[in-house]
């Protein structure tokens, strides 16, 4: 770990970092029997943000012109700052840790869209360039617990793009980085939000982990070999067909075995309906990110992509799904945006 410097944050210093979500796409090995488990696909997206912005104070003040904070978020927030004083920031003197943190934008919690890592890697950012404390994201994830089982919004965070990252071994702290590519400009995603359900966290998130049987090691096998021989050559090659056809494979192998935890292949029944439906009309590329409920399409173009979203919307009216919502949402390629500047100019 990078030798950490403490100096006393000035007053008048103002710091904003701004972080896209997620989608994660499928886990290469739930099995573990090779030596590492896990290991991650996904790619950063610009459809929302988490933004917040730091100054120095007497003490932890958190407010949001905009935005009315839910007492969890607050919570979360409030928990994140004290394990930084607890640990990066543990020689910075008592009086000299207050900070008010100004929350501009946040990312939906237990969406699928990773907003947990997300806002505590801005937190911690935040407080680190607040009191120049030189820790890179790696640290920072490690030390505010992130990265126990995947890498992409740590390496969105940094880089943002298309990831992969190769799980964890016995003696890794954070899965590493494979592989990180711009995605296709072209390409976009159709987005479906369902506001009525959040997908598996917390407690239950953990026991399926230790609870679901184990993942077949020739499943685990065949993401591996689609990941490697199909989806990252139709990346590199920009052809949707054979990339949308590996996110499908995959998913439903993922889908499958978390089934018995999430209440089938999707969490949302609703989502479940309109990602069907997609695929009845000749589409690829059908996934949930992470536990869900967000599902999401992947199309070539931004004619593909409207044409998809009239045709969902027609069939969410005939439907009467009333909770979902659609969008159009392109990859984020720059991963987090920091500014620091005096209070003045911000």
């Amino acid at each position: 770990m990078a030798e950490l410097q403490q100096e006393t944050a000035h007053p008048r210093t103002k710091v904003r970092v701004s972080t896209p979500a997620r989608l994660h796409l499928g886990f290469l090995d739930l099995n573990g029997e090779a030596g590492r488990k896990f290991g991650s696909i996904g790619l950063a997206i610009d459809s929302h943000y988490t933004k917040i912005e730091a100054t120095s104070a007497d003490s932890l003040l958190i407010s949001s012109p905009s935005l009315t904070i839910p007492t969890s978020i607050h919570k979360k927030i409030t928990q994140i700052v004290d394990v930084f004083y607890a640990t990066l920031g543990q020689h910075i003197p008592k009086e000299q840790q207050g900070v008010e943190l100004s929350v501009l934008e946040l990312i939906p919690s237990h969406a699928g869209l990773g907003s947990g890592t997300q806002l505590a890697l801005t937190v911690g950012t935040l407080l680190c360039r607040l009191h120049n404390i030189s820790a890179n994201t790696h640290d920072i994830a490690y030390h505010l617990g992130r990265g126990a089982r995947s890498g992409i919004g740590i390496a969105t965070f940094d880089l943002g793009g298309f990831i992969v990252d190769g799980g964890l071994s016995d003696t890794a702290q954070i899965p590493p980085l494979l592989l990180h590519r711009d995605f296709p400009s072209s390409w976009q995603i159709l987005m479906i939000m369902d506001h009525s359900n959040q997908g598996v966290h917390g407690s239950e998130e953990v026991h399926a982990f230790t609870h679901l049987p184990t993942f077949p090691l020739s499943n685990s096998q065949i993401i591996c070999h689609l990941t490697l021989m199909k989806l990252l050559p139709a990346l590199v090659e920009n052809k949707i067909d054979l990339f949308g056809q590996a996110i499908t494979e995959i998913q439903t192998l993922i889908g499958d075995h978390f089934a018995p935890a999430q209440g089938g292949r999707y969490t949302s029944e609703p989502v479940a309906q309109l990602l069907h439906y997609a695929q009845e009309l000749g589409h690829t590329g059908i996934a949930q990110s992470s536990w869900g409920p967000t599902g999401c399409i992947f199309v070539d173009s931004h004619d593909a992509a409207q044409q998809l979203l009239d045709n969902l919307t027609q069939y969410c009216q005939q439907k009467n799904l009333s909770t979902l919502s659609l969008s159009i949402v392109n990859a984020n390629s720059n991963g987090a945006d920091i500014e620091i500047s005096s209070k003045e100019s911000l």
